[in-house]
C-alpha cells in the first residue's frame, strides 16, 4: 500500500518556488485503476488464505513456539489485512466513518488491531517478539538513553535534520499528516475532556506500541536474524518512515526510526523503544493542545 499512498499526494509549487505535498483529492483514473488491481489481488489473497486456511484447520494458529521467523511475519500481515478490510467494509455499511467521536478513533482503529494480532498470534510467545524484562540498573540506563534521545528530537532534529533536507530539495515544510492530526486533536478538545484523553491515549500510547511491535519487534527482529543487525536497522527504519508517506518528514521521520532501532538494538527489549515513542508522540499531542 505504500507506494499506492505515494502515487496519490499532490505536488503544487507555491509563490516561493517551493514544492508543496498534500494528500491528494482526486487522484485520477489511472490511480483509480491501479488501487482497483491491488484492491482485487488483495481479495483473492485473503479468499484463498481463508480457504488454506479452513482445509489445514488453522494449523498454524493453534501453533506455538519456535524462533520468530518470515512465515510468523507472513501470517501477521495476513490476519492484519483481513481484520482491517472487514473494519472497512463494516465502516462503510454502517455509515459512520466519518460521524462524531467514531470518526475520531477510526484512523486510529488499525493500530488497535495491529496489538491485537500480535497477542492472539504470539500468544505465549511474546517473548520472541522481546517484550523482555530489565534489572533495576539496565532499567536506569534505558531511561537516561530515552531522555537524551527525546532531547535530540526536540532541540537537535530540526536544525540538523529537517530543515537543511527541506532546503536542499525545496519542500514546503507543511506536512497533511500533522495538520489532519491536529484538527483531530482541535476536535477532540471541543468535545470535552474525555475525548482529549482518548486522543492522548490513541496516539499517544496505543500508536507507539502497535508501530514498535510491527517496526521492530517484528520486521527489525527478523531481518537481523537474516542479514544483521546494521541492515535491519536501516530497512526498519526506511520502512517506518515511508509507511507514514509525508515526504517533508520523510528524513527526520527515517532518524527517529533510527534512533528507535538502536534503541531496541541496544537494549534488546521492545519496552525501550516503545517508551521512548511513547514519550515522543504524547509530547507532540500535549504541545498541540497547548499551543
Amino acid at each position: 500500500m505504500i507506494p499506492l499512498e505515494f502515487a496519490a499526494l499532490e505536488w503544487k509549487q507555491t509563490a516561493s518556488g517551493l514544492w508543496q505535498v498534500e494528500n491528494g483529492t482526486n487522484p485520477g483514473l489511472a490511480y483509480s485503476l491501479i488501487w482497483l488491481v491491488w484492491a482485487l489481488a488483495s481479495l483473492s489473497g485473503l479468499v484463498l488464505f481463508l480457504v488454506f486456511g479452513f482445509s489445514s484447520r488453522f494449523n498454524y494458529e493453534r501453533w506455538r513456539g519456535g524462533v520468530l521467523t518470515i512465515r510468523d511475519v507472513t501470517f501477521y500481515f495476513a490476519w492484519l489485512q483481513l481484520t482491517t478490510m472487514i473494519l472497512m467494509l463494516a465502516s462503510e455499511l454502517l455509515g459512520v466513518s466519518g460521524n462524531g467521536w467514531f470518526g475520531l478513533i477510526l484512523p486510529y482503529l488499525p493500530h488497535g488491531l495491529m496489538i491485537l494480532c500480535a497477542l492472539w498470534l504470539f500468544k505465549g510467545r511474546l517473548s520472541e517478539l522481546d517484550f523482555r524484562r530489565m534489572g533495576a540498573k539496565e532499567t536506569g540506563f534505558a531511561f537516561v538513553a530515552v531522555i537524551a534521545a527525546y532531547g535530540f528530537t526536540y532541540f537537535f532534529l530540526d536544525p540538523l535534520v529537517t530543515n537543511p533536507v527541506a532546503h536542499w530539495f525545496n519542500l514546503e515544510l507543511g506536512s497533511w499528516r500533522e495538520e489532519s492530526i491536529s484538527e483531530g486533536i482541535n476536535q477532540a478538545a471541543k468535545m470535552g475532556l474525555l475525548s482529549v484523553g482518548g486522543q492522548i491515549l490513541l496516539i499517544g500510547v496505543m500508536g507507539p506500541i502497535a508501530e514498535e511491535i510491527l517496526f521492530r519487534g517484528l520486521l527489525m527482529n527478523v531481518v537481523a536474524r537474516r542479514m544483521g543487525v546494521s541492515i535491519a536497522l536501516i530497512v526498519s527504519a526506511l520502512l517506518f518512515a515511508c509507511s507514514h508517506a509525508d515526504v517533508s518528514y520523510m528524513a527526520p521521520l527515517f532518524v527517529l526510526g533510527l534512533l528507535l532501532g538502536g534503541l531496541y538494538a541496544v537494549f534488546r527489549s521492545l519496552w525501550v523503544p516503545i517508551f521512548f515513542h511513547i514519550v515522543n508522540n504524547t509530547a507532540s499531542v500535549l504541545f498541540d493542545l497547548f499551543r
